[in-house]
């Protein structure tokens, strides 16, 4: 009965010494971590500085490699000197109505000459008929008579709607493209039709003494030019807009009243300008900037200004240097680096420092 009793109490001397031993082990522990002195990390801030009125991102290679930071040399390129211009894609379902019209025109015109040309030769038949020896009654004649002059006026009227459907093209599409319609060749009126081609009217501002280009460039919102063939003149203008308009021809597909940029090149000497990549653009407070790399390590924004869209990039004559190397790949990290808040270190960890 006393067994039970007497092993509870040798398990007292146990506990009390294994209480004494943590103990002891969480104030060496304790001793052991403030006596190895710990190097602080630098703030992500002190990588960002000021010099000479410049704001330098400082990253070292590694952590360029870890990022994806990547740049490239940017060099002069001789290039035509072009003027601006604006413009539309423009619907070709007029176009596609007309050419029905005219189709069906034709038909009624074939049928009517066809029609003419049988009741003539009965007319004329009952008129010889009649002449000889009154065979044929006068109002037999009277009735093939009735039936040719109906004939030749149903062919008239075809023959008219045709013209208008002619002169209703050239007012809306100008001369050459209204004169395609009907022909028997005629591939550039099917493309349009078939949007393999699409229809553009290119606007030249008022003030600017230049002749419409036989080609041009046109450039869409993604930022990729097609070379667009002069068709004519064009006979219809944008309300909205101002200035001698002007119909080409492109091969691209972009959807009706898409704008376009054109750049109609200039009768001048062509003009030498650095290119900035498209890649290399970022755009921060409504303007577009770059990122250049002016030593391994470092990095600085400038401002692109006066930019002319060119081939995928930018054309720059000012701001910039050829063989200076801009980042493609990275900017925004860049940016972002840059426009962090600063981070005040402090040597203790403590909450109760802050009191």
């Amino acid at each position: 009965m006393n067994t039970p009793f007497r092993s509870k109490t040798s398990r007292i001397p146990l506990a009390v010494a294994a209480v004494v031993g943590l103990g002891a082990f969480g104030f060496f522990f304790y001793q052991s971590m403030q006596a190895v002195p710990t190097t602080p990390v630098a703030p992500l801030s002190t990588r960002v500085t000021t010099e000479g009125g410049l704001t330098i991102v400082t990253l070292d290679e590694t952590t360029q490699t870890i990022s994806g930071i990547q740049s490239e040399s940017i060099t002069a390129s001789r290039h035509q000197v072009e003027h601006l211009a604006y413009g539309s894609v423009l619907g070709v379902q007029g176009l596609n109505d007309l050419s029905t019209r005219y189709s069906m025109a034709q038909a009624d015109s074939a049928t009517a000459q066809s029609a003419v040309s049988a009741s003539s030769q009965e007319y004329e038949r009952n008129l010889a008929l009649f002449k000889a020896n009154q065979s044929v009654s006068l109002k037999v004649l009277q009735a093939s008579q009735v039936t040719w002059n109906t004939d030749k006026a149903k062919l008239q009227a075809a023959g008219a709607s045709i013209r208008s459907i002619h002169i209703n093209a050239r007012q809306q599409f100008g001369a050459p493209l209204a004169s395609m319609i009907g022909a028997q060749e005629a591939p550039l009126l099917q493309k349009l039709l078939s949007r393999e081609e699409m229809l553009l009217r290119i606007v030249l501002p008022l003030g600017v003494d230049l002749v419409a280009p036989e080609l041009i460039s046109v450039e869409s919102s993604e930022h990729h030019r097609e070379t667009a063939r002069l068709i004519s003149v064009s006979p219809q203008v944008d309300p909205s807009t101002e200035g001698r308009a002007y119909l080409y021809r492109a091969a691209a597909t972009l959807p009706v009243g898409s704008k376009v940029v054109a750049y109609l090149p200039l009768p001048t000497p062509t003009s030498t300008s650095l290119v900035i990549p498209e890649a290399a653009i970022l755009w921060f407070g409504g303007q577009p900037w770059a990122y250049v790399q002016i030593a391994k390590d470092r990095f600085t924004r400038r401002p692109v200004a006066d930019q002319t869209p060119y081939n995928n990039g930018y054309l720059v004559s000012t701001g910039f240097e050829s063989g200076e190397r801009v980042v493609v790949h990275g900017a925004q990290l860049l940016l972002s680096e840059e426009q962090r808040p600063p981070i005040t270190a402090s040597a203790c960890k403590d909450p109760e420092c802050d009191d």
